[in-house]
């Protein structure tokens, strides 16, 4: 999960790293009419990719989660009944979706996932070999706008409880991102995003400082979902080995 986080992190770099440029050249960009149209275009176009950057992390995050509890050690009927019920029934949409496209020719939506695979993974916890694999897929619908409902049904079907404290005491700085922060900024850079997505310009036209604000709300945000996550994980590992203890102990 820290891999998905540290590729987020470089990404939202090279947005810093434009709105830095942008504010070093505000001066030249006053005085001459064709650099500050170059700037309002990277503005608005920022917007867009930030929301993009934020949505591949997701789906990066939700598959190396869903990956390391299956190789957990828990079975797969101790895992939460919310990641069971997402598994069986989203994962039966997700094959739905991709047997749709493989008989259309197309690509699967889901990073190359073959029905095959999906089928295969969907009943894997069946298989009689003790092993088995969720399909990631299920849980990761960001809907192509990861707005704060849509993050927090991703992070509810993943079994967290009061999801929004949560992700606000991971981040790192609660203070400065309390639930109503991370839920407002990331609001608002969803509602830039479809309006510079639709229309090609944004009104008015975000800041070189609201891009590295929303820079700096993206990275508390992804933060905190790690560490609940990690901790989530943590307390699964350690209930399996409290069951495994006592069984050892209870005699024969």
């Amino acid at each position: 999960m820290r891999r998905a986080l540290g590729d987020f992190q470089t990404s939202l770099g090279r947005i810093r790293a434009l709105a830095d440029e942008i504010k070093a050249k505000t001066i030249d960009a006053l005085a001459d009419s064709r650099v500050l149209a170059l700037h309002e275009t990277q503005q608005c176009a920022a917007v867009v990719l930030l929301a993009g950057y934020f949505e591949a992390f997701l789906k990066d995050l939700v598959r190396e989660y869903v990956d390391q509890l299956s190789l957990s050690g828990l079975s797969f009927f101790d895992l939460p009944l919310d990641i069971q019920n997402r598994h069986f029934e989203g994962g039966g949409q997700v094959l739905t979706r991709a047997s749709f496209a493989a008989r259309k020719g197309r690509t699967t939506p889901f990073g190359g996932a073959t029905r095959e695979d999906i089928a295969a993974r969907l009943q894997s916890p069946f298989a009689g070999t003790g092993s088995y694999r969720v399909v990631w897929e299920a849980f990761a619908d960001t809907k192509a706008n990861p707005s704060p409902d849509v993050v927090k049904e991703i992070g509810k079907s993943l079994g967290l409880k009061e999801f929004w404290p949560s992700i606000a005491k991971g981040s790192g700085n609660s203070v400065r991102w309390s639930q109503s922060a991370l839920t407002k900024k990331l609001q608002d850079l969803i509602d830039k995003r479809n309006e510079s997505a639709h229309t090609g310009r944004v009104s008015p036209i975000p800041t070189a400082a609201d891009l590295l604000d929303f820079t700096e709300m993206l990275e508390a945000l992804g933060t905190g979902f790690v560490v609940t996550l990690e901790t989530e994980l943590q307390e699964h590992k350690a209930k399996l080995a409290a069951r495994t203890t006592a069984s050892s102990a209870s005699p024969p």
